[in-house]
């Protein structure tokens, strides 16, 4: 324990507001001046210095003792000696208020969160639902009319075949039937260029709607596509530059520049050079690597690595 003199270095304004105390008393205190202290409750005061404080009044009170034996202050009862006491139980129960405030903030956030982040969730897929269903139905329809339009190819072809068989002589049997089978098989290859052409045009057709992405660009840049306001951190690797930004919409990202990519929690999902897609839910932090043109999720020890120690 400090000895009692340590009254000295303490704000007497902040031992008030802590204590409920009087100054005077603590002024008193300081100068040992014991004519003023006896008014008090000196016992009383010290016990919650002492333990507020961690003070040791062991030779204080001594000396106080020995000044009230040599004025007989101990017996004497003086109806106009003032007599003040802290408000130790308003003291206690302001802390354990305080303490109760803190936890229902805390509460309050918790939950505050989880709806906001279950409202995120809902809109997502709400979203990605809305997206498939038109893709599908225009696959569906241009796969029919693709059918209908090979079948009328074929058709077509046909009736060529038959009149070019029918120009020849009769009297060359055999080199009709000849010609016949390389019609047929004319016939054939070209029916299969057609089915690759129909089937090459709906691809280049459909990519664009069923993605509904910036296609052009897909092997110079990562595309980032998120539901929910995001931040996002980028060092390049080369300067180790620092920059910071929030997107509340689906953004891009160069692949021709090295550096090191954090996200917050939000769900999101990137599209990589190879144009394949990869979600990642909720939760903790992401983090990417963007090095020689390619994008790729790393954890955290190996951004802390490629970072020079640092998590950002």
């Amino acid at each position: 324990m400090l000895n009692w003199k340590k009254n000295e270095d303490l704000n007497l304004k902040e031992v008030v507001d802590k204590t409920q105390i009087e100054l005077d008393f603590l002024n008193a205190l300081i100068k040992k001046d014991f004519s003023t202290l006896h008014r008090f409750n000196v016992k009383g005061f010290i016990k919650i210095l002492s333990r507020e404080y961690d003070l040791d009044f062991t030779d204080f009170n001594e000396e106080y003792e020995a000044y009230l034996n040599e004025n007989n202050l101990n017996t004497i009862k003086n109806n106009n000696i003032k007599i003040a006491t802290p408000k130790l139980d308003a003291y206690h129960q302001k802390s354990t208020n305080f303490g109760v405030l803190i936890v229902l903030c805390i509460v309050a956030i918790i939950l505050a969160l989880g709806i906001y982040y279950f409202d995120a969730i809902k809109v997502f897929f709400k979203n990605e639902q809305n997206n498939s269903s038109p893709a599908v139905v225009d696959i569906i329809g241009q796969a029919q009319n693709n059918l209908k339009s090979l079948e009328s190819n074929v058709v077509v072809i046909d009736n060529k075949a038959k009149e070019k068989s029918d120009e020849n002589t009769s009297s060359e049997i055999v080199s009709n039937e000849q010609d016949i089978q390389e019609q047929e098989q004319n016939i054939t290859q070209e029916t299969d260029e057609n089915t690759t052409i129909e089937n090459n045009t709906t691809v280049e057709d459909v990519k664009p709607e069923e993605q509904n992405t910036p296609i052009e660009s897909v092997n110079k840049n990562a595309y980032f596509k998120i539901s929910t306001k995001t931040w996002i951190g980028v060092i390049e690797l080369q300067k180790y530059k620092k920059t910071s930004f929030v997107k509340s919409q689906d953004f891009t990202l160069p692949l021709d520049t090295d550096q090191l990519i954090l996200t917050g929690p939000s769900a999101l999902s990137v599209i990589d050079e190879n144009n394949k897609e990869h979600q990642f839910p909720i939760g903790n932090p992401k983090r990417f690597l963007i090095k020689d043109g390619k994008i790729k999720s790393i954890s955290l020890s190996e951004f802390m690595k490629l970072n020079k120690g640092r998590e950002w």
